[in-house]
């Protein structure tokens, strides 16, 4: 289990856990800033289309529930 000879988290000192989890947050940081917008840039057409459809069911919840596949969905369609 313990190939880099790291021993379990529990053997480590207090100094290497921090160390550990602000290196870890730091790599985290660092990804999300560089993968969140690439993610939000491909992702802006459904999220479009999703405040439209939000829109759209607010407007109009009977009609929108009254798809099958929506009517389904026990979120949308509860109190109709």
């Amino acid at each position: 289990m313990n190939r880099a000879g790291l021993g379990s988290w529990e053997t480590w000192s207090t100094q290497y856990r921090v160390l550990a989890v602000v290196v870890g947050l730091l790599v985290g940081y660092w990804a999300l800033r560089i993968v969140l917008p690439t993610v939000l840039r491909i992702l802006r057409p459904v999220i479009f289309l999703a405040f439209v459809f939000v829109g759209v069911w607010a407007l109009f919840p009977t009609e929108t529930c009254s798809f099958e596949v929506l009517s389904k969905v026990p979120v949308l369609c509860a109190k109709q």
